[in-house]
């Protein structure tokens, strides 16, 4: 099947939503009793997305403001190719003090979840090419990672998924059942 646009819209009327079901239940249960909460309390900004203006919400994902704390382990990893991720666009001279900071700006994908009725699409690889394109041509803040708590239960991992879309695990085991992970938005080339 031929991939269509994605429309993606900024949520400020949560109907319908009620029908969206990703089939994952932790993460559907959240979606239908605690989303519209979490948006409208400023923890997070939540975008519809779809094919076509009112049609079915295909997917769905929610961005918040964070940064990542890196070492120069994780900046060897990045360089030696052993992390995941690749290592920051930096210009060569600033590099060393770049790579001295404690913290880095970061956009963290909230929540991302595809209906079950378009999963296995490659939807999802999408939209977080998307949402990266969406930190790179932002004007309001430095950003310079994308991160996100990777779900990781006995009934689901969301870790592969991640991995396969250039995150790197930012910790050696899971918090809770979360795994915290970051990729790049300005590769070297």
């Amino acid at each position: 099947m031929e991939q269509k646009e994605l429309l993606i819209q900024r949520v400020t009327d949560f109907s319908g939503i009620e029908q969206f079901e990703c089939g994952i239940t932790q993460m559907d249960n959240f979606l239908h009793e605690h989303l519209e909460d979490c948006s409208k309390s400023h923890y997070c900004t939540t975008y519809f997305v779809r094919f076509e203006q009112d049609g079915d919400i295909v997917a769905l994902f929610s961005l918040s403001n964070d940064s990542v704390d890196i070492d120069s382990d994780d900046f060897e990893d990045m360089r030696i190719g052993a992390s995941g991720t690749d290592l920051p666009l930096v210009d060569e001279l600033f590099r060393e003090q770049f790579e001295q900071k404690y913290t880095y700006p970061a956009l963290e994908i909230t929540y991302l979840a595809v209906s079950k009725k378009y999963q296995s699409m490659k939807i999802g690889s999408a939209i977080i090419d998307i949402i990266a394109n969406m930190a790179r041509e932002q004007k309001l803040s430095g950003c310079v990672f994308l991160t996100v708590k990777a779900l990781v239960t006995k009934e689901y991992s969301a870790l592969s998924f991640y991995e396969k879309n250039q995150f790197a695990r930012l910790t050696s085991t899971p918090q809770f059942d979360v795994w915290p992970m970051y990729r790049t938005l300005w590769p070297c080339e």
